[in-house]
């Protein structure tokens, strides 16, 4: 049986293990904003302050969610919030929340890469006829990063869209509630800066 001395000592082991792994985190987030020259973290960190007063209603109401990760500040909406249901087609309170976000981005992140990146639920071909997960969560961001572009006329050499289908789930599938947050899209807004990254590319 081990002592209450071993049992002290394999608990402070544990704790400092724990220490570390946490250590490790704020590293890599911090190695994110210092990685570059071009990245004023200060600066980036406080205006993604402006988003949370933008769209405090809506977060209010969970159809929206802000956080900060190590790729940048993410804005997650919920699919139900911005789509007619089973379509890639945009509804009016869905346009009106994407006016919100275009403006802080113009005003605050006019020359960031932003990364739009769409999600489904594990239902969505059931219900809906789409090829796959694939098809329709690109074809969600893909429609978010045109009404960026093509109407907010935000510079196309920020803009990028993915989507990765059923295969990114942030709740349970088996709840309701679950399978509607992992409808989504999530803009994401990096601190990396498309001249900075573009002359870099340039250099010899």
């Amino acid at each position: 049986m081990p002592t209450d001395l071993e049992k002290k000592l394999t608990m402070m082991s544990t704790n400092l293990e724990l220490a570390k792994q946490e250590n490790r985190g704020l590293k890599n987030e911090l190695t994110l904003f210092k990685k570059s020259e071009n990245i004023d973290s200060r600066r980036f960190v406080d205006a993604s302050d402006a988003f949370l007063a933008a769209l405090d209603s809506e977060i209010a109401l969970k159809d929206v969610s802000a956080r900060m990760i190590d790729r940048g500040f993410v804005v997650t909406i919920t699919a139900d919030k911005l789509f007619i249901s089973g379509t890639d087609i945009l509804s009016n309170s869905g346009a009106k929340l994407l006016d919100k976000i275009s403006s802080v981005i113009e005003e605050k992140f006019a020359d960031n890469y932003i990364y739009i990146e769409g999600h489904t639920d594990n239902q969505s071909l059931a219900v809906f006829e789409w090829k796959s997960d694939w098809d329709f969560s690109f074809a969600r961001a893909l429609c978010v990063l045109k009404y960026f572009s093509d109407k907010k006329h935000i510079n196309p050499l920020q803009l990028s869209a993915a989507g990765f289908g059923r295969y990114r789930p942030l709740s349970l599938n088996s709840m309701k509630e679950g399978r509607r947050l992992n409808r989504r899209v999530e803009v994401i807004i990096s601190p990396q800066r498309v001249g900075y990254v573009l002359s870099q590319r340039s250099e010899p």
